[in-house]
């Protein structure tokens, strides 16, 4: 018998099975990670890949763009390390790039308080802070891509003569990886254009492991990332830009790597791949946790895990997920409005309504419903109340080892799957 310890919440699940049921138990591969994250950011800087950032910033106006606080990574500490480079720029602007995220979290407040900081520790005075809003700010078209995107970005980043942008790196479940585009688009964007740009996740190929700077050329095709491309290039008008590239697992970085646009990221997703992408043959039955806390804090986080993991589940097969949900069904009103108020209607219905009208948000009810439409079955051990699961086409588990027990009694030679932290792999099925 094989005991699990799975992530829920701020604590763990504890589940039995077999030995002979076991499938692929699966979790980021562990890899030398630096614990000296300043160390690890400095080195990059000094050895950047095509370009330089004093020869970006001299003489002008620069614009930092910084992931907001939505994004799990050492903010402080990149901050630090970039800012003393900063000196040889005519004047700084710092723009957090929320896109269609809350711009005044606690979290973005603590940015903000650790740019000041680090600028006065570095004696810069000509800068100033900026969060981006996709509902309030000014915004100017800057042309319209070629799948019909009308790009309207933030006026304050259009005053900007170059740009320094800071990524932290990961599998994304419809744009294909996490990387330095999103911090133009949706980053800098207006909510029109980022809902545009988002409607492309309902097409088959906006998936992840898709980019068009993968260097495997079969996986160049992903609308969502191609559009977003063309986006931020129509944002540039050949403005130069500076990379600080990452990979972070948890308080470490796993690589970094500084320099010009394309290869740092084309590197970045061959690190991602090794290390968070996993090829597995389909069975009938997998279990999937998001990661715990702050990944399973509300279902809309967690259904992140799902997209992740689908590929290992057979049709007509079964799901149970793990997510504690203390945040409820979603982060925002809003969000629960355009994802589970679609996702509790007759699901014909509401793929119908979200194909002919979308709606930021409503790709995770239509990518919901894909999958429930084709499995037996997704059950979801939660704190949630059993009639809002329900309601929504999933099943209530109120005891996840009988549900397991279940599977095994009906096929005694069931494999099940168990994927930890699946907010941060990809899997593959194997032929």
């Amino acid at each position: 018998m094989t005991e699990l310890q799975l992530r829920y919440g701020q604590g763990q699940v504890q589940l039995k099975i077999p030995d002979n049921n076991i499938g692929e138990i699966v979790q980021p591969r562990k890899q030398e990670a630096s614990k000296d994250i300043a160390g690890s950011l400095r080195t990059a800087l000094e050895t950047p890949i095509d370009n330089t950032l004093s020869e970006i910033i001299a003489n002008r106006r620069v614009g930092v763009l910084v992931e907001d606080g939505t994004r799990a990574e050492p903010h402080e500490i990149i901050l630090d390390e970039l800012t003393p480079h900063f000196a040889p720029a005519k004047d700084l602007t710092f723009i957090l790039t929320t896109g269609s995220h809350e711009p005044n979290s606690a979290r973005n407040q603590e940015i903000i308080q650790a740019i000041h900081k680090s600028c006065k520790t570095n004696n810069l005075e000509a800068y100033r802070v900026i969060v981006h809003d996709a509902l309030q700010s000014s915004f100017q078209h800057v042309g319209t891509t070629s799948r019909g995107t009308e790009v309207r970005v933030n006026t304050e980043a259009l005053e900007m003569e170059a740009f320094v942008v800071a990524a932290d790196m990961k599998n994304h479940y419809f744009a294909g990886y996490s990387n330095v585009l999103k911090n133009f688009l949706p980053g800098i964007c207006d909510f029109n254009t980022i809902e545009a740009n988002h409607s492309l996740a309902l097409e088959p190929e906006s998936t992840f492991g898709r980019h068009p700077f993968h260097p495997d050329s079969t996986r160049h095709t992903n609308p969502v990332a191609e559009d977003m491309l063309e986006g931020m290039n129509l944002i540039l008008a050949d403005r130069p830009v500076f990379l600080l590239a990452m990979v972070t697992s948890g308080p470490y970085i796993m690589w970094s790597k500084a320099g010009a646009i394309q290869p740092v990221t084309s590197e970045g997703f061959q690190v991602i791949d090794k290390t968070a992408s996993f090829t597995v043959p389909a069975t009938d039955h997998i279990i999937v946790t998001p990661g715990g806390n702050p990944q399973d804090e509300s279902l809309y986080n967690a259904q992140r895990g799902l997209e992740l993991t689908k590929n290992a589940v057979r049709d007509n097969g079964e799901i149970l997920l793990l997510a504690e949900c203390p945040k409820g069904i979603a982060p925002t009103p809003t969000a629960r409005e355009f994802f589970y108020d679609y996702l509790i209607m007759p699901l014909p219905e509401m793929m119908a309504k979200i194909q002919e009208s979308y709606r930021l948000y409503t790709h995770k009810s239509w990518k919901f419903g894909e999958l429930i439409q084709r499995l037996n079955r997704i059950w979801l051990y939660t704190t949630l109340d059993q009639a809002q699961v329900e309601t929504a086409h999933i099943s209530f588990a109120p005891n996840p080892q009988k549900i397991v027990d279940s599977w095994i009694q009906k096929d005694s030679a069931a494999k099940i799957h168990v994927f930890n932290d699946a907010n941060k792999i990809a899997v593959y099925a194997s032929s």
